[in-house]
């Protein structure tokens, strides 16, 4: 992009005259004024931009963790459906959802026989067990894009006293 040189009205004015010098060295001092203003302008406007932009993904990831954590209520309940039915199709169903699921970005938590993670984990049991170690897995957890949308309920294996 080629940049055009700001001139300055003052530089058409006869150098000679005291009152042109003075009225000079004004319009050169406003053009200077003028096109910091410009600049500063040009930079708060890019700013915005970036922060709409931010902004807009934000709502996005906000929107989308929202609704991925309401279907994974409805994965749970078909999950629990299939214990009981058996049923063929409906695996290949559910194999579809998660399918859909993790292609926009959710994971599951792996949790079974693992060093108890309270940021990724709740705790709803103890057992005798090895310390700190998880047992057994009551709700699988999930993750998207790495934040936790529901921890995964395990059992966690404690010492005998």
């Amino acid at each position: 992009m080629k940049k055009n040189k700001v001139t300055s009205p003052a530089n058409n004015l006869p150098k000679n005259e005291p009152a042109n010098l003075e009225k000079q060295t004004e319009l050169e001092t406003r053009v200077a004024q003028l096109q910091d203003k410009l600049t500063r302008s040009l930079a708060d406007y890019s700013n915005l931009e970036k922060r709409i932009e931010r902004d807009r993904q934000l709502f996005a990831a906000i929107t989308s963790m929202a609704i991925i954590s309401k279907m994974i209520d409805v994965l749970d309940d078909l999950q629990l459906a299939y214990t009981h039915l058996a049923d063929a199709g409906l695996k290949m169903a559910i194999d579809k959802f998660v399918a859909v699921l993790k292609s926009e970005g959710l994971a599951e938590i792996v949790a079974d026989n693992q060093e108890f993670d309270p940021i990724k984990m709740d705790c709803v049991d103890t057992v005798v067990g090895p310390e700190n170690q998880v047992v057994s897995v009551k709700k699988t957890g999930y993750t998207l894009h790495g934040q936790v949308v529901r921890p995964a309920s395990v059992i966690v294996g404690r010492l005998q006293k």
